[in-house]
């Protein structure tokens, strides 16, 4: 009889034995409602070799009465003996690892499941190469092949000594350790910087920031001081006309800390609140109050009359002298001859 077209694939080696009285017999792909056509049979007909007219009863008589050994049955079936022992004592020691790992209590089984579901898929196919003799992380160095996840390779001697003998810059140091401060000669207060925000993380990492830049802008600062919570709370009717009982309540709590500049010169201390809202970190408000102070020499000013050009009695007086002096120079105009600013210059 030829085997049903669903599994004939795994028997293309071995020969087919006429069986008289079986014949007609229904394949398992047919169900029970339906008979086989007389196309199939015809093509299990042209299948069969003239050659295998035996009966199945013969060849079972033959192998109960031990007649035919285990090679002459192989060889009779077209199956190479050797290779057909290496796969059935590969089956064998499957079966019997297998009985070995099978749990034989429902506790047993409930830690090796917690064991499956903790222990990476990759390490399944780890031990499937160990089994068959195979070391893929030994063989990956002796190849040099770089593992993902792996250790790095160590660097040669001359470079390693080189990183080591470098030092980490101060200001990288210092990012780890408290912000570093200036001690103010005089305590006067020159500016006073106010943040605000509803979330305290990025009020107190931009307060951080605002210490750090006036220490390395030369400005001695005091703080952050905290200052009290403004609390706001509103009640709002869920709905009108007759549901005016159910209401909700909303409330809405500002943080606030205080940054205090003292002896700080005016100029360095605009260009220190000008950083600071350059690199604004978001959700955080500022409100900064400067003092400027004058020397008695300002009472002399009253009533003068500040001509164009004349910046002498100007606190930056000297530097816009030095700039009038730069720009008027014979060598700045042969440099900038023929140059056209992209800048829009109003009067």
């Amino acid at each position: 009889m030829a085997a049903p077209r669903c599994i004939r694939p795994f028997f293309g080696p071995a020969r087919r034995v006429k069986a008289r009285q079986i014949i007609n017999a229904r394949p398992c792909s047919q169900t029970f409602s339906r008979s086989k056509s007389s196309k199939a049979n015809e093509d299990d007909e042209r299948d069969l070799s003239p050659t295998d007219t035996r009966n199945v009863g013969d060849v079972h008589a033959e192998i109960e009465s031990g007649s035919m050994s285990l090679e002459e049955r192989l060889e009779d079936m077209g199956l190479d003996p050797v290779e057909y022992k290496r796969l059935s004592k590969s089956q064998k020691e499957a079966e019997k690892r297998f009985a070995a790992w099978e749990p034989k209590d429902r506790a047993e089984a409930e830690k090796k499941w917690k064991e499956l579901q903790n222990s990476p898929d990759h390490l399944t196919l780890l031990h499937m190469y160990k089994r068959a003799g195979v070391e893929p992380i030994k063989l990956a160095k002796e190849r040099n092949i770089q593992l993902p996840g792996g250790e790095k390779a160590p660097l040669d001697p001359k470079t390693q000594q080189a990183l080591d003998a470098l030092r980490t810059p101060i200001n990288v140091q210092a990012v780890h350790l408290r912000p570093l401060r200036r001690t103010a000669e005089y305590g006067v207060p020159v500016c006073d910087l106010q943040l605000r925000t509803y979330s305290i993380r990025n009020l107190l990492l931009f307060a951080d920031f605002a210490v750090r830049a006036a220490y390395y802008m030369g400005l001695p600062a005091r703080g952050p001081v905290p200052l009290p919570r403004i609390v706001e709370r509103w009640t709002v009717p869920r709905s009108n006309f007759i549901f005016k009982k159910s209401q909700e309540n909303f409330e809405r709590i500002t943080m606030r800390r205080l940054i205090q500049i003292q002896d700080g010169h005016p100029d360095t201390v605009k260009a220190w609140l000008a950083f600071l809202q350059k690199h604004q970190y978001h959700g955080v408000g500022m409100k900064a109050n400067i003092w400027e102070y004058e020397s008695l020499e300002s009472a002399t000013r009253a009533g003068y009359e500040i001509k164009e050009g004349d910046y002498k009695r100007r606190r930056e007086g000297p530097m816009l002298e030095k700039v009038n002096e730069i720009l008027k120079a014979k060598g700045y105009k042969e440099a900038m001859k023929g140059y056209k600013s992209p800048a829009e210059l109003r009067p």
